[in-house]
């Protein structure tokens, strides 16, 4: 099993517990540690690690994304990032987020290793290691999670998704929804704004493949809805891979 790392948040968390006058063997110690934890309770063989680096697409679709957060980042976070590279060999993936690179490696024989609940909409195995907490993700839950939340937005993410619509709301609006098709057909008809829910979705989506645009897969499903018989048609619908 190999292990894919989020190591932008390994580095977060470790540069958030340090003051700026602990020693910087320690710090470097806290970040090995957690690693190795992660590795030790993954029972991985392999690994590899992700770090966020420059040219985000995110921010070329949506400008505001991420705007409310602070710009004054934990004192020590560039050293923890830099011993990451160092010792991890932790791979800077420029062009796009972490996450999307924990998205595009997921396979049969990795499991993510991350507490961003944004990466349950990847298909397979997912180890959070902060609640020491093991989940499995089918190809049918992760859209879900998906489309739940276009409906919801993310607030730590700057995304506002539907006014007054919160988890109970889409959960009834997604009720009976089996194939990816119904999900984006229930979707669209509550935002009533195509330009918003494709902003959202373009923004929200973790890719599967290199340089994947949820755009295209936005297209398609428009396509099936309007060229066949609407609903009826969507018990077909396009895969959900």
């Amino acid at each position: 099993m190999k292990a894919l790392i989020d190591a932008d948040i390994v580095a977060y968390r470790v540069a958030c517990t340090l003051e700026e006058d602990d020693a910087e063997d320690f710090v470097y110690a806290r970040a090995e540690d957690l690693v190795d934890q992660i590795l030790v309770n993954t029972e991985a063989d392999e690994y590899r690690l992700f770090l966020t680096g420059k040219d985000n697409f995110r921010y070329t679709i949506y400008p505001e994304y991420k705007a409310h957060r602070p710009k004054e980042k934990p004192f020590w976070l560039e050293k923890c990032r830099e011993y990451l590279k160092a010792t991890f060999n932790a791979e800077v993936i420029d062009g796009q987020e972490a996450d999307n690179a924990l998205g595009i490696n997921q396979t049969d024989d990795t499991i993510i290793c991350s507490i961003d609940k944004d990466l349950l909409m990847i298909p397979g195995q997912h180890y959070n290691f902060v609640k020491d907490e093991f989940i499995t993700v089918t190809e049918e839950s992760g859209m879900k999670h998906f489309y739940m939340q276009c409906l919801t937005g993310d607030r730590s993410d700057n995304i506002k998704g539907i006014e007054k619509i919160g988890p109970k709301k889409a959960e009834k609006i997604l009720a009976g929804c089996i194939t990816e098709q119904e999900l984006f057909n229930a979707v669209r008809e509550a935002y009533s704004n195509d330009d918003e829910f494709l902003m959202n979705g373009r923004v929200l989506w973790i890719r599967r493949k290199e340089n994947e645009d949820w755009k295209d897969r936005f297209n398609a499903l428009v396509q099936e809805q309007v060229g066949g018989t609407g609903m009826e048609r969507s018990e077909e619908g396009i895969p959900f891979s």
